[in-house]
């Protein structure tokens, strides 16, 4: 027998937010992909759908499976929630591997066909190596894969998997495409939220449009993304990297070097070499790209040039000062990082204005901060609410704005807009992208998105598996963007 989930003249309240969803049904074997804006509400429909009670979360109509309720004792058996943030699912206490053990003694699916946790582990791109390892030892990407796992051997029908590809490289996004297929021919029924229309081409079999908490259009996926009607789905096809203008080149580009790695070798463990003799020099003006694969060590780079890890050999300078400790401590203000994660960026139970007010630099710059907020689209109201009451777009721009007030000399920013819609995306970039040409800072971004970094950055490098970089020339980036 093949089950369906549907709701039913659902609405929910949260936060000054209301999201009404007349009607879904999703059979199993079908694949339904909701898009829309950061902030519209379509996490809000992924807690419901997955039976989750939250406390300031006030629901009516009905979500039902198979014509029942969702208070059904079957309810946790049929719907699996993948969620946003895999970082804040996963255990901190726990190896992945046990984590993912545990699925399979106690909730392994009866058409699963990985046998044990290192099989699951290699099906998703992990490897053996990375069970061993706690959650926060893994980059955000692995843990997403981590995830996956755990999806892939759970006992569901249906998967509500909420940005399943955020934070992922092209091959492993295409990775995570094709496991999702086969979760779909295993007859379990998928909803995908996800901004990335790449996404919604390779699975959606129907899709919904959500603007501002309504649905404006839903039918085929291949009929909405070829021909839409509404202006919210207009706008996101419009806005997709690929038809962004070419980026400008900086013509504020100084000689002088903000920051300069010189012969850097870094590893976390003995014997173990992640980046291998890198040199790396950024200079005021100038927003550098850096691309590379999930896990390799991007953001270990971005830290090394932020004084966050220590070089086992070689030396960074700050504005050509060898950097010690206590010139780290001294200058720390000024070398800003905007974090891949922006949940574990702000303190949880404080409200952000108290945040902006008393641990930001810079936060009494009242006008700055309005205008921030402004130039990304952010309505003030949200500043009186805690980070768990935004969505994960409206918390990266948060975290932007935080990251700007100070008005740094450098910043490294590890995927700033894997969160984003399109629409916001090109306009989040944009704005940092001006601040570092308006100030002559310089920036390190950051990016699995290739087409991203050709937009927008002067240059683009490559980390490659061996732990060294390799400038990318113009046609070669446009010919693996493509």
């Amino acid at each position: 027998m093949k089950h369906f989930l549907e709701t039913r003249d659902l609405s929910i309240r949260a936060s000054g937010l209301e999201l009404d969803f007349p009607f879904l049904r999703l059979e199993q074997g079908q694949t339904h992909c909701l898009i829309g804006r950061s902030g519209s509400g379509k996490s809000l429909l992924a807690t419901a759908l997955a039976g989750l009670r939250i406390p300031g979360i006030r629901t009516s109509g009905q979500i039902l499976l198979d014509g029942l309720p969702s208070a059904s004792s079957l309810w946790r058996d049929h719907v699996f929630l993948l969620p946003q943030e895999p970082g804040l699912a996963l255990d901190p206490t726990m190896s992945v591997g046990k984590q993912i053990a545990e699925v399979l003694k106690w909730r392994q699916a009866a058409d699963c066909v990985w046998t044990d946790a290192g099989a699951l582990a290699r099906e998703v791109g992990l490897e053996d190596a990375d069970l061993t390892k706690m959650p926060a030892a893994l980059s955000g990407g692995m843990q997403q894969r981590a995830m996956i796992a755990i999806a892939l051997a759970a006992r569901a029908s249906f998967i509500v998997a909420d940005e399943p590809t955020k934070g992922l490289d092209t091959h492993n996004k295409a990775r995570v495409i094709a496991l999702l297929k086969k979760l779909q021919s295993l007859e379990r029924g998928l909803l995908v939220i996800t901004h990335d229309l790449e996404v919604t081409r390779g699975l959606a079999d129907t899709l919904s449009v959500i603007d501002a908490g309504r649905i404006v259009e839903q039918g085929p996926a291949a009929r909405i993304l070829g021909y839409p009607q509404s202006a919210a789905a207009r706008s996101l096809v419009e806005n997709e990297p690929a038809q962004w203008p070419s980026r400008v080149r900086s013509g504020k580009v100084k000689q002088d070097p903000v920051v300069h790695l010189s012969a850097v070798d870094f590893g976390f463990a003995p014997h173990h070499t992640l980046i291998e003799n890198v040199s790396l020099e950024i200079r005021r003006g100038e927003v550098v790209g850096l691309f590379g694969a999930s896990g390799i060590g991007k953001s270990t780079l971005g830290d090394l040039c932020l004084a966050l890890n220590t070089p086992n050999k070689g030396r960074l300078r700050w504005h050509g000062n060898l950097v010690t400790q206590r010139l780290a401590r001294r200058f720390r203000a000024r070398f800003q990082k905007l974090f891949q994660n922006p949940v574990a960026a702000f303190p949880p139970n404080l409200e952000l204005a108290t945040v902006f007010k008393k641990l930001t630099p810079v936060a009494q710059d009242a006008p700055l901060l309005s205008d921030l907020l402004q130039a990304l689209d952010l309505n003030e109201e949200l500043l009186d609410r805690r980070p768990d009451q935004l969505s994960g777009g409206e918390l990266q721009r948060m975290a932007i704005v935080r990251m700007l007030l100070g008005q740094p000399d450098f910043i490294v920013c590890d995927e700033p807009s894997s969160r984003l819609d399109t629409t916001v995306q090109r306009q989040t970039l944009d704005v940092i992208v001006a601040d570092v040409r308006k100030r002559s800072a310089g920036a390190l971004l950051i990016s699995h998105d290739l087409e991203v970094l050709r937009k927008r950055a002067d240059r683009i490098l490559e980390l490659t598996e061996a732990g060294t970089l390799v400038p990318l020339k113009e046609e070669e980036v446009q010919g693996r963007a493509a």
